[in-house]
């Protein structure tokens, strides 16, 4: 579900829909979908309902989809702030947390992952690790660890 190499530091994008190509693109290479065109348009069409922005400068996109292959969530942190990603603070997004569900799996194993994930990112200590981490074997871990936890 979150695996080292689902990290990305210092990803070279500006626009939402540069980052979610990124994911998508990297979400083929990985293995977790068969068409990374169908599982951006998935991303779209969700960020059209209404924005994953948050605050502080994150954003938790996701898609339940029909061509994704497994359950994951990557992480990514963009070089440059996307102005243009609406989010409850008017920040810039610069750090993106992005669910992965096979449309076969979108019962509420997705839901509690992005409630789990939205809730540690109303805590200071968790955004300021997130932000501050090169490092992504701790990353790695410190996330699943806070995955894990009992809310």
């Amino acid at each position: 579900m979150f695996k080292e190499e689902y990290i990305f530091f210092d990803v070279d994008v500006s626009t939402k829909k540069e980052a979610l190509e990124f994911i998508s693109n990297q979400a083929q290479v990985l293995g977790l979908t068969d068409d990374k065109d169908g599982l951006l348009k998935d991303f779209m069409e969700r960020e059209s309902e209404f924005s994953t922005g948050l605050q502080d400068g994150f954003a938790i996109p996701h898609a339940k989809s029909s061509h994704a292959q497994k359950i994951a969530i990557i992480y990514m942190r963009c070089k440059n702030e996307i102005k243009e990603w609406e989010t409850l603070d008017d920040s810039p997004v610069t750090n993106l947390f992005a669910l992965i569900v096979p449309k076969k799996n979108a019962g509420n194993e997705h839901l509690m992952m992005i409630s789990k994930l939205a809730a540690n990112l109303l805590e200071d200590e968790f955004k300021d690790k997130v932000k501050a981490s090169h490092d992504k074997s701790e990353l790695k871990e410190y996330i699943l660890k806070i995955m894990k936890e009992e809310s």
